[in-house]
């Protein structure tokens, strides 16, 4: 297949990039690229059969719409964009999404201690009621419903995606790695209790090839780690480094955790890369500077 990756030089482009081309022709286009520039001609000369948006700008200090910003021009306008090149194709179009399309869902009776941290009583599925908080989160809704007036679309919603990729970009997972690393300490809301369900860029590759495989589309996928990768950050800096001084720091959230059994009805696919396994991996990129050079993204 020829697959074109819009933003394909981000933290998650780089890891899914380098997922797809072991089996399939890749193209990507960037921040250099521009991506207004990008016309349908781009996808007749290189004969795409998949397109997935993970272009975006992240304001998430902003919790009022800010028209005219490069949020908006990017999050809103770019997928409108798409979706006018993409009119009258049968192009299979994944536009990216957010957890940040949910408030904090989790509250004190929905969770239970456990040595490791907090547990979900129940996982997040595709029938919780979406109201983002932010800017952000707010912009990506609305690229959602943008996608659905491309007959060939889907929408997969990401928690705590990462990649062990050699890129300096990244969420969560890289970045207190990195800072661990770095001071040999963590400061954490709540402790670091609460939970994360991280989903490798090599699983979300592998939801894109099912569901495209099966012709599924117009469907709004949660895409999580499952319940094996369930982690608290507590438990996940304690395993990048045993003696890391962990600091107390007011606020935060319980957790957030997808419930995956849609994309599994859907197509027969569940995670297989566990977060436990990749974050000596990516403890030891990180010391051996793997992670030096800035990669230019629309993120």
């Amino acid at each position: 297949m020829n697959i074109l990756l819009v933003g394909g030089e981000g933290y998650l482009g780089v890891g899914l990039s380098r997922f797809f081309k072991n089996k399939h022709n890749v193209v990507t286009w960037d921040k250099n690229e521009y991506l207004f520039k990008f016309d349908s001609s781009i996808l007749a000369r290189n004969h795409i059969d998949i397109l997935l948006n993970l272009s975006f700008v992240h304001d998430r200090k902003s919790l009022r719409y800010v028209a005219d910003s490069g949020t908006e021009k990017v999050n809103i306008f770019g997928a409108m964009h798409l979706a006018k090149i993409l009119q009258g194709t049968e192009i299979s179009w994944f536009q990216i999404s957010t957890r940040e399309v949910f408030p904090n869902i989790y509250q004190e009776a929905d969770v239970f201690m456990t040595e490791q941290g907090f547990r979900p009583r129940f996982f997040i599925d595709e029938e919780a009621n979406v109201n983002p908080k932010n800017f952000f989160g707010k912009t990506k809704l609305i690229a959602e419903y943008i996608s659905e007036s491309h007959p060939y679309s889907n929408v997969i919603r990401l928690g705590s995606p990462y990649t062990d990729y050699t890129n300096n970009l990244g969420g969560w997972v890289l970045q207190v790695a990195k800072s661990i690393i770095a001071t040999g300490k963590a400061t954490l809301t709540r402790g670091g209790k609460q939970f994360r369900d991280p989903l490798h860029t090599d699983d979300i590759g592998r939801l894109i090839e099912q569901m495209h495989t099966v012709q599924k589309f117009g469907e709004t996928i949660h895409a999580g780690g499952g319940e094996q990768n369930l982690i608290s950050l507590r438990e996940f800096s304690q395993l990048v480094d045993p003696k890391v001084e962990i600091t107390d720091a007011d606020g935060g959230d319980y957790g957030f955790a997808y419930d995956n059994s849609k994309a599994f009805n859907l197509c027969g696919w569940s995670p297989s890369v566990l977060i436990r396994e990749k974050i000596g991996v990516i403890a030891q990129n990180i010391r051996d500077n793997q992670y030096g050079n800035v990669i230019p993204s629309i993120e």
